[in-house]
């Protein structure tokens, strides 16, 4: 599911893993979309929240910066509901690293995994 920064109200309440990203668009396409941090959390659109308005992260700071220059209408989100979100939090993040050919800007750390 993928929704706009404004809204989070459409996130649900389960644990997941969730991207946030920044897309640049003009007026009849979307020039780009940059995946800037992958994270899991037992209620998504709790954390998403958590990210608006928080100061504790990088991440945080910029999705707050956002959201007072814009409205945060430059962010999209992304999410994947997994029970298993805190075990794979790091097989997410390995995954769009190959697929992107870039690691998230704001992932700070590898991300959290299990043994299997």
């Amino acid at each position: 599911m993928e929704i706009y920064a404004d809204e989070l109200d459409k996130a649900p309440r389960e644990g997941g893993i969730y991207a946030i990203g920044l897309v640049e668009e003009d007026d009849e396409e979307v020039l780009c979309e940059d995946v800037l941090y992958v994270g899991q959390s037992d209620d998504i659109r709790k954390r998403l929240g958590q990210h608006k308005s928080g100061n504790k992260q990088a991440i945080d700071k910029f999705v707050k910066k956002e959201f007072s220059c814009n409205g945060g209408q430059d962010l999209r989100i992304k999410w994947k509901t997994d029970q298993d979100h805190k075990c794979a939090e790091g097989e997410y993040l390995d995954c769009m690293e190959e697929r992107l050919g870039y690691w998230p800007e704001y992932n700070m750390k590898r991300g959290n995994t299990c043994a299997r």
